[in-house]
C-alpha cells in the first residue's frame, strides 16, 4: 500500500532535480539568465509540494513555513530578474 503522498513526493524529488540540472546548465550559459530565474521557479515549486506533504502530514505549521519559503524565493527572484 502506497502513502497517500507519494506523488507528492515524487513531484518534489522531480523538481528538486530539475532546479539541479538547471543550475548546472545556466553555470555554463551565464548569458541566458531566463535558466537562472525558472531554476528558482522550478525551486519554489519543489518547496509547495513539501508544503502539501506537510499538509497530508497535518503539520500547519510546517506546511505555512515551507509557503512562505516559496513565496520569499519566487517574489525575490521575480524582482532581481525584472
Amino acid at each position: 500500500m502506497k502513502h497517500p503522498y507519494e506523488n507528492y513526493q515524487k513531484a518534489q524529488l522531480g523538481t528538486l532535480l530539475l532546479a539541479v540540472l538547471l543550475c548546472i546548465l545556466g553555470l555554463f550559459k551565464l548569458d541566458h539568465q531566463w535558466i537562472i530565474l525558472l531554476m528558482f521557479y522550478v525551486l519554489s515549486a519543489s518547496f509547495l509540494f513539501d508544503a502539501l506533504i506537510a499538509t497530508q502530514k497535518q503539520q500547519k505549521a510546517d506546511a505555512i513555513i515551507q509557503m512562505l519559503r516559496a513565496l520569499i524565493i519566487l517574489l525575490f527572484s521575480t524582482i532581481l530578474y525584472f
